[in-house]
């Protein structure tokens, strides 16, 4: 007599339960710890997989609360910028996917690396420790890999979990995921090709957006060493995407960049924060000491600024700016200010105020000769706002009227007026509208077209070598007419990070209008390297007065 087919389940699920591994007392509270803690998890992977013992830092605990809150959906979206070599692969897309096994084996993982080599790689070392006897001897009952599919590319559990493998420029399958994993998406090799790095940035906003299984609890994790402003990692950060949270981990820390992110369960309901004091102290002294640190970056990098300050700061501009050095915008110690020749106003705006969006920044120049008869260019005052064009419209005119009347809340008397000679606005998205609608405000407003002078990093070298020759002023603060005032200090912060605002920043706006500014007086001929050739053609509309001539003409 032929069984049911209900009984041949019961049958079969009777000699699984005999057959169901026996747990000790100690492997129980031993997986428990692990389950509960991806760091404690990491410990005991480690050596598996590396073959070596685990070394300790503070950074891998640091990373594994954040894996975890991303697993928990405290985080939907991190972004991780740590260097080479602290373990950052290992943890994120081996240990990672194997915990999450542990704890729920039905999640899947698409993963995604710059080269096929490497996402195979990671794969074959995450298959590894999930078949290794140390995993298997805790989880063979919730965890064990099916045989039909189990290969480089592509594994999956019996639970219906899976881990799928990519790279950029390679085929993307139509597999989806719980998780996208994106580990070093741009080769450092081409960061430099506009192609090649513009291409792996749609890929990221355009393919990978759609391969999620349930989008209210998709998790995206992007870890990777810097290796250029415009990687997917500073694509990201430009898009100031309140749901992303940055943990970036320089090699060397630097106080003005320290990171802080969301509460974790180490940091008894405040924000994490990096706990490191001293300037210059190591990540990971006992993995990466200073004597190694050293040889790296000689022989590694060959002790170049730019990739030092990429790959191993996660801010790829060398200390001090890749274009703008701080030292280069000198300090006005008098307590009077020079007479003005002419005194430009220059915006950066932005289409709305909304928190996604960027500000609208502007800055004002006056122009002025010193006793040699040269002419420089002073700060006179700073603007930065998230502000709805209507308010835009009307801080435009306070401004054009008065350029220290920067306070959007408490506006100056009308009575106090230092009206400017010009207005310069950024012709593109709310600067067309601004320029159309103030024709009928009488005043002296241009429109400046940024296109034909290239992007942000490139406006801005065209003009960096007018602060480079140590024309461009900061105005101090009394009594000692030593330190700069506030606006300075801003416009020098941001001057010292551009072209890598810090995370939520919108700086580079105000850089950018800096640039314009100086493209408007540079050719007008208001100011000029003392290198170039004499200036020859004086005609330009609004000058107020008529413009420097460079010795000798």
């Amino acid at each position: 007599m032929k069984l049911s087919h209900l009984k041949i389940i019961e049958q079969a699920r009777a000699k699984r339960q005999l057959i169901r591994p026996q747990f000790t007392d100690a492997q129980i509270t031993l997986r428990t710890a692990c389950e509960e803690d991806l760091y404690t998890f990491a410990r005991y992977a480690w050596p598996i997989i590396e073959g070596r013992p685990f070394i300790d830092g503070w950074h891998v605990q640091a990373i594994t609360e954040h894996l975890e809150a991303l697993y928990n959906l405290e985080i939907t979206d991190l972004l991780i910028n740590q260097p080479f070599r602290t373990g950052k692969s290992l943890l994120c897309s081996v240990i990672y996917p194997a915990w999450v096994w542990a704890k729920n084996p039905n999640l899947r993982f698409f993963c995604i690396s710059y080269a096929q080599s490497l996402s195979i790689r990671d794969s074959i070392k995450c298959r590894r420790l999930i078949s290794s006897d140390w995993y298997q001897s805790l989880w063979s009952h919730k965890v064990s890999l099916t045989e039909d599919v189990n290969h480089a590319l592509k594994f999956e559990n019996t639970k219906g979990g899976y881990r799928v493998s990519s790279s950029i420029g390679g085929t993307i399958t139509g597999d989806g995921g719980d998780f996208i994993i994106g580990d070093d998406l741009n080769n450092v090799k081409f960061a430099e090709s506009d192609v090649i790095r513009e291409s792996t940035n749609d890929t990221w906003d355009n393919v990978l957006s759609s391969r999620y299984m349930l989008l209210a609890e998709r998790r995206r994790l992007v870890v990777q060493q810097r290796c250029h402003p415009m990687d997917v990692s500073g694509h990201i950060i430009s898009k100031d995407d309140p749901n992303w949270v940055h943990l970036c981990l320089p090699m060397e820390y630097e106080t003005h960049r320290h990171c802080q992110t969301i509460s974790l369960k180490s940091s008894r309901g405040e924000p994490w924060n990096d706990p490191r004091y001293e300037e210059g102290e190591l990540l990971w002294e006992h993995g990466i000491d200073r004597e190694s640190l050293e040889r790296m970056k000689q022989f590694d990098f060959n002790n170049s600024s730019y990739v030092i300050a990429g790959q191993l700061q996660q801010r790829p501009s060398p200390k001090g700016g890749a274009i703008l050095q701080k030292e280069w915008f000198k300090p006005w110690h008098e307590p009077e200010w020079p007479d003005f020749d002419f005194i430009l106003q220059s915006w950066d705006t932005a289409l709305t105020g909304k928190a996604t969006s960027a500000h609208s920044s502007c800055t004002t120049w006056g122009v002025f000769t010193d006793r040699r008869k040269l002419p420089n260019i002073m700060l006179l005052s700073l603007f930065t706002g998230q502000i709805e064009y209507p308010e835009l419209r009307k801080m435009v005119i306070r401004l054009a009227k008065n350029y220290m009347d920067t306070d959007i809340d408490d506006p100056l008397p009308p009575s106090q007026r230092r009206p400017v000679d010009q207005v310069l606005i950024e012709a593109k998205a709310s600067g067309h509208i601004l320029l159309s609608d103030l024709g009928n405000a009488n005043l002296p407003v241009a429109g400046f077209n940024p296109t034909r002078h290239g992007d942000k990093i490139a406006r801005c070298r065209i003009v960096s070598h007018l602060p480079e020759n140590g024309r461009i002023w900061m105005p101090t603060l009394p009594p000692r007419f030593q330190k700069v005032c506030d606006d300075a200090g801003l416009f020098l912060e941001a001057a010292t990070l551009f072209p890598n605002p810090l995370q939520g920043s919108n700086t580079n706006d105000i850089i950018d209008s800096m640039s314009q500014a100086f493209m408007y007086l540079k050719d007008a001929g208001w100011i000029y390297n003392l290198t170039d050739p004499p200036f020859v053609d004086h005609q330009q509309a609004g000058r107020s007065t008529r413009p420097y001539y460079a010795e000798g003409s």
